[in-house]
């Protein structure tokens, strides 16, 4: 789940899909914005839902990214990507978990593939267009994904991603609402992006590569 977590999440900051031509135009107008920046920071909120067992969390979230890499920080751990390797910091147990992704994660975690992930995973459908708010709904190929459908948001008037929310076939949603994306000062150095083993001698490294 949350592995799951991790990957929504940075499908919501990257997703552009092609849709109808005013929703393509749309989203991929928001994707160019952030393609421009040589860095991204991006302040969000994550929220839990299961309306049948009356259950929404509300966290709130951080995430950078810099190419290939990123960082992400929600619900008290920090996810770290290096373009190599993916570390998964949990300070209050004072653990970091080591791995390199698989194929299918390598594949997901890359946000130049992100970018394209429409091509090949999804259908689209422009739901609506008013209020200044256009909303699309994407519908994975594959039927043993574990949501039925993901729900955007988009402001015409900036063209900017405003929510992306996840149908969870097991009535678990995940809901992410951008509330500010902008340019680091100064760009982070890659490093910024590998978990610093060296700087926390307290913390158990367990090692799973």
């Amino acid at each position: 789940m949350r592995y799951w977590i991790t990957i929504f999440i940075l499908i919501a900051v990257y997703l552009t899909t092609y849709a109808q031509n005013e929703a393509k135009t749309l989203l991929d107008k928001s994707t160019a914005k952030i393609k421009a920046l040589p860095a991204v920071e991006i302040d969000f909120t994550l929220t839990m839902e299961n309306k049948a067992e009356g259950i929404q969390e509300v966290h709130e979230g951080k995430a950078w990214m810099k190419g290939n890499l990123y960082k992400l920080h929600v619900m008290d751990v920090e996810n770290y990507y290096d373009g190599k390797n993916i570390y998964t910091y949990m300070p209050e147990v004072k653990e970091v978990n080591l791995k390199n992704p698989s194929d299918e994660e390598e594949e997901m975690l890359s946000p130049t593939k992100i970018f394209d992930i429409h091509n090949t995973g999804f259908t689209q459908k422009l739901v609506s267009q008013e209020k200044g708010i256009a909303y699309i709904e994407l519908y994975p190929l594959d039927e043993d994904k574990n949501f039925t459908k993901i729900g955007i948001q988009v402001k015409t008037a900036d063209s900017s991603i405003e929510e992306v929310k996840s149908f969870g076939k097991d009535g678990n949603n995940l809901i992410i609402k951008i509330k500010n994306i902008k340019q680091p000062t100064p760009v982070p150095a890659d490093s910024f992006f590998k978990f610093d083993t060296a700087a926390h001698p307290e913390v158990e490294v367990i090692d799973m590569r």
